[in-house]
């Protein structure tokens, strides 16, 4: 795979976290169909178990890339991630797939610089979530990501461009009228936010150097990196916030990342 692209990364059952997953999956699909069908829901039980193990999947594939040390915290988000499917329908996960594949471009997690082709992918794929979701700030974000890759260790110059398309395409969405804020946020919602930005802050500043390797290199994951994609990944999470309002905090599971990593860390220290 990795002759083709530097951004996907095969789910390899050599390792045991990834076998694990492949265990837990099938499970958690079996759950969602018998839920569905004891609860008599509008979906099928075919449906609702690929809704299931889609939206676990996409919180331990970006809680990975979060925090690539704490194997237990990816675990942490696919259970959070599936109980808020379950009980409050929290099924959007588009935003955790740009939020994996930014942060991927920041902490170079599979040892190797993007080829053109991932680059114009990505740049795309951003572009069309951002119109999708009308939230203008993906673009915003994904400038920031490919700007950080082009200026942090073994820089990718090429990305500078691509940071550059990205500003061009959020001011062509202002331009277009697209709403930036939206006015229904609260001081509760606030202070939530507040609470995890200074939980991000934390984990970023006390974080030791990282001991999981490149997928392709005996490299270890740069520090400065990884903390720069935890950040890039909890801004994805804010600007959704930001935008569509109160209602961001149920509709996408990208927050039960955010709080799987800070319980794993918490639980680090207290060891």
């Amino acid at each position: 795979m990795y002759r083709f692209t530097s951004v996907a990364r095969p789910i390899d059952p050599a390792y045991l976290t990834n076998r694990a997953l492949l265990i837990v999956l099938p499970i958690v699909g079996l759950l969602s169909a018998g839920l569905a069908t004891l609860q008599d829901a509008g979906s099928g039980p075919l449906s609702a178990a690929f809704s299931g193990v889609l939206v676990a999947f996409a919180a331990w594939a970006l809680t990975r890339e979060l925090a690539p040390d704490y194997n237990g915290a990816a675990f942490v988000a696919l259970t959070l991630a599936w109980l808020a499917h379950v009980a409050f329908g929290t099924n959007r996960v588009l935003l955790l797939f740009v939020a994996l594949v930014l942060v991927r471009a920041v902490n170079r997690s599979t040892g190797l610089p993007w080829r053109p082709l991932d680059t114009l992918g990505v740049f795309g794929f951003c572009t069309w979530a951002a119109i999708n979701t009308q939230q203008p700030l993906i673009l915003l974000l994904a400038s920031l990501a490919f700007a950080l890759d082009a200026i942090l260790e073994e820089p990718l110059r090429l990305h500078l461009l691509a940071a550059a398309a990205c500003l061009a395409g959020f001011a062509w969405m202002l331009i277009g009228g697209t709403d930036l804020f939206a006015g229904d946020l609260t001081l509760r919602d606030w202070s939530l936010l507040g609470a995890f930005a200074l939980g991000i802050a934390v984990v970023a500043k006390t974080s030791p150097d990282p001991v999981s390797y490149c997928d392709v290199s005996p490299d270890r994951l740069d520090r400065v990196r990884v903390n720069a994609g935890l950040v890039v990944g909890s801004l994805i999470a804010v600007q959704a916030l930001l935008t569509d309002g109160r209602a961001a905090w149920l509709e996408t599971p990208i927050w039960t990342c955010i709080i799987a990593v800070l319980l794993s860390s918490l639980a680090r220290r207290a060891r």
